[in-house]
């Protein structure tokens, strides 16, 4: 273990996941820190946690025998108080089993699903609302809106699709204030899944503008509709 003693005006780095401990040095002492924390809840463990309880209820929806009762003898086997028991039949054959079951949970978590879902849920959430240069005030209140108007998102990571029930979820932090968490959900805007593939060229398409006209919809209607609905929100600059 390694003590180090600050000073007033002294800074300390410690990389994410290192238990620490701050005390004064002298019993008695009042004294004061601040700590600025970065990635809370915004790591491997939450994502993968995330990611493997997909994955579970996936194999539990598709495989039977992740529905199959546990044996009626199972607690006869396991447990601390049987752990030593290695030559046991039963308990080699339910290991194997626990074992073979994981190694596929393993390699059918759905990554990009869980990763959408994280971003969805908690990311955009948590955000500050974005910043908006004066320069861009104006884009994003434009006086009309045709076909013939170039849109593009207001920031790299405004928003993030995500499909839930047949339905497309666009969320945003436009929404958001300075007080973390202070709505009670993510912003978002639902789209009918025949809009996916313009938000999806939107999205991915930034930092350059598209012209609304050429997104990939089949009428004029619908082209105009998905970006005046981006715009209500506030997530397009418009020129």
């Amino acid at each position: 273990m390694e003590v180090l003693t600050l000073r007033p005006g002294d800074l300390l780095y410690l990389p994410r996941g290192y238990v620490h401990q701050a005390k004064t040095v002298s019993v008695g002492t009042p004294s004061l820190h601040l700590t600025i924390s970065i990635s809370r809840r915004h790591t491997y463990r939450d994502l993968i946690e995330l990611a493997v309880r997909g994955a579970i209820d996936a194999a539990a929806a598709m495989n039977a025998e992740w529905r199959r009762a546990l044996p009626r003898d199972y607690l006869s086997f396991t447990g601390a108080v049987y752990s030593d028991r290695t030559n046991d039949s039963r308990r080699v054959a339910f290991e194997a089993t626990v074992a073979r079951m994981l190694g596929a949970l393993v390699s059918n978590v759905p990554l990009d699903a869980a990763c959408d879902q994280f971003a969805c849920s908690n990311f955009m959430h948590e955000r500050l609302p974005p910043h908006t240069a004066p320069a861009d005030a104006k884009r994003l209140s434009p006086p009309n809106l045709t076909l013939k108007s170039a849109v593009r998102l207001r920031s790299r990571h405004a928003a993030r699709l995500c499909i839930e029930d047949e339905v497309a979820v666009l969320y945003h932090h436009v929404e958001n204030t300075t007080i973390y968490r202070e709505l009670p959900e993510p912003a978002h805007v639902d789209f009918a899944m025949e809009a996916v593939p313009a938000l999806d060229q939107i999205l991915t398409s930034f930092p350059k503008y598209v012209i609304v006209g050429n997104l990939p919809l089949e009428t004029d209607d619908q082209k105009l509709d998905v970006a005046a609905a981006l715009v209500e929100a506030k997530l397009l600059l418009v020129k």
